[in-house]
């Protein structure tokens, strides 16, 4: 079924992924009749696709409006939907109220599995998310039609994820294909979940697997959707999702589920720029969802991006060799508390290379001197790693609609890439400007702090520019701002990228 899906997408030039034709069919499997316009809501199609959509469902004798006997067969079949509980599919999927109430009813079911977990380890950013926040994740599985027929991966599962998604699994359509795979680290949390996933009957499989080392051939374009919770840190971020990308199939739409720590806005600007290079889509941003256990993380909540694929996807981190620079909180920000007893005023020092790593594990064993369970805060450091060091500038240009004729004359625009090394503060070592036939001109800068570069196309009205530093004193923006005015554009835009972080 799933190559007459993809031919229906063909057919038809519909941009968007026969995984929307699924949800349509799951729609009308479901709802059994569901009008054209509920239909367009739904799968976020305009209402003339959906019209022709269904006319192509027809021609294969599914059904139009509502399924026919061999549209109910083929679509159960392909979803394995035998001995499905309809009615709590389509209650959890249009009934908010009734949801709120399902997950509540069990949590308590749920709990006494949770409770298994193992502690939390902090030295790998580890923190338990509430039994709450683990249903109200595996729902948008559900939501997003990544649930049904589907190979999931759990890249990290210290929140058991896996867990509440199979438990959903079960309660919907006891009998699907559906395959859910964890990776992870921290042989506790895999032997916990093994435990579990053979005592239920859970189809689940794990396989330890550590993040810094390539992602095994196994594993590779496997995967229709990915959970991840990745360390609080950047770096850690772009590598758990660039092994999510080398997981997921190759086709658009796949999803990730990624979660990650609240950060100031300029922390999130970067990340929001990490997900643009790697070529995912933010479908929404969750914020009522992420809440953990205890206070290892700020305020106990975190974010949860639901990203979407696109034909463009990178791996910001390539899955060739072992990713040797650290990922952790506690290898990048060294922090160190000095926290005082309440009661004897005894000073303790909390943090990576002390006797406590975690003011959690101070107050369980109490004040080595009088056993007193409560502290105060005194003192705070940060120490951060060299690699967070930024080793260069670089912002890229994009000039268009510029002035045509300047575009193709070599000599003035080595003058104004020269100008604006002066104007930048820089310090001219060489120049180097060629002109090519019929037009179009190439030229380098090479300064002592780095370079700047220039590429024109006059036929296109259009420049690319780089102005690159390893120096943090230089005035880079105003070389940019000159260079802008000088080619007399009509859009320019500009990319900040840090180098060597």
């Amino acid at each position: 079924m799933q190559k007459q899906l993809q031919q229906i997408t063909a057919d038809m030039q519909l941009e968007e992924h026969y995984l929307t034709l699924e949800k349509a069919l799951l729609d009308l499997y479901f709802h059994k009749n569901f009008t054209t316009k509920s239909l367009a809501h739904t799968t976020g199609l305009p209402i003339p696709i959906v019209s022709a959509m269904k006319k192509e469902f027809a021609k294969r004798g599914w059904g139009k409006h509502s399924l026919t006997k061999k549209g109910q067969l083929a679509i159960s079949q392909y979803f394995q939907l035998s001995g499905a509980d309809a009615k709590l599919y389509l209650q959890l999927t249009t009934d908010d109220a009734f949801r709120t109430e399902w997950i509540t009813q069990n949590i308590s079911e749920l709990s006494t599995i949770y409770d298994a977990r193992p502690t939390a380890d902090v030295a790998i950013d580890q923190a338990k998310c509430t039994v709450e926040t683990a249903l109200k994740r595996a729902l948008l599985a559900l939501d997003y039609t990544m649930l049904l027929n589907k190979r999931i991966l759990c890249l990290g599962d210290d929140d058991f994820i896996s867990i509440a998604l199979a438990f959903l699994l079960k309660k919907i359509s006891p009998h699907s294909t559906t395959k859910i795979v964890v990776l992870d680290i921290d042989s506790r949390v895999l032997y916990t979940i093994s435990k579990i996933a053979k005592d239920y009957e859970l189809p689940i499989k794990t396989d330890y697997y550590n993040v810094q080392e390539p992602l095994p051939k196994t594993y590779i374009q496997h995967f229709d959707c990915v959970y991840t919770d990745t360390p609080y840190t950047l770096i850690g971020a772009q590598l758990f999702l660039s092994r999510a990308i080398n997981a997921l199939k190759p086709e658009a739409m796949r999803h990730v589920f990624f979660s990650y720590a609240k950060r100031s806005y300029q922390k999130q600007w970067e990340l929001q720029q990490s997900l643009h290079a790697m070529g995912f889509v933010i479908d929404s941003i969750k914020y009522d969802i992420n809440t953990y256990e205890g206070a290892q993380i700020l305020g106990a909540t975190s974010s949860l991006f639901v990203l979407q694929t696109t034909e463009q996807m990178t791996s910001y981190i390539p899955n060739q060799r072992k990713f040797m620079r650290p990922i952790y909180t506690g290898e990048i920000e060294r922090k160190s508390v000095v926290y005082q007893c309440i009661n004897c005023q005894h000073s303790l020092t909390v943090g990576a290379g002390h006797q406590y790593t975690t003011i959690v594990q101070l107050q369980s064993s109490g004040c080595p001197i009088c056993e007193n369970k409560k502290f105060s805060q005194i003192k705070r450091a940060v120490r951060k790693t060299q690699f967070q060091r930024v080793l260069g500038h670089h912002i890229l240009l994009e000039l268009h609609d510029c002035d045509v004729a300047l575009l193709n004359d070599v000599q003035q625009i080595k003058t104004i890439m020269c100008q604006a090394a002066h104007k930048a503060k820089a310090t001219i070592v060489t120049e180097h400007f060629n002109h090519f036939s019929p037009y179009g001109v190439s030229g380098v800068v090479i300064i002592q702090e780095s370079h700047l570069t220039i590429h024109t196309w006059p036929e296109f009205g259009y420049a690319a520019i780089d102005v690159f530093t390893c120096s943090s004193k230089l005035a880079l923006h105003e070389a940019v701002q000159y260079i802008t005015e000088q080619f007399n554009a009509g859009n320019a835009t500009q990319h900040y990228v840090h180098r060597g972080k």
